[in-house]
């Protein structure tokens, strides 16, 4: 498997803490933060744009319920065999 290096949350400084403290995420909701979010660590104003696009997507404004959505990603997940 190859090696990705992070900025994990006890290293994190400046802007890249607080969007680590943003507290949006399923893992933030138990303290955590996803490991998908801490490999865009080096490049924050990706992983800033990245995490929008995903709050946006998951939490914005929409006819299916935050339920549906998490089951469409869930599914998806599942047939690219993703084990997040």
């Amino acid at each position: 498997m190859p090696y990705i290096r992070t900025v994990p949350p006890s290293e994190a400084t400046g802007r890249l803490k607080e969007i680590y403290q943003d507290r949006s995420g399923p893992s933030a909701d138990r303290g955590r933060v996803s490991m998908i979010r801490q490999v865009q660590s080096l490049n924050v104003d990706v992983l800033a744009a990245w995490r929008d696009l995903d709050v946006g997507i998951m939490r914005g404004e929409s006819r299916l319920t935050r339920r549906q959505r998490e089951m469409i990603a869930t599914a998806v997940s599942a047939v690219n065999k993703c084990s997040y």
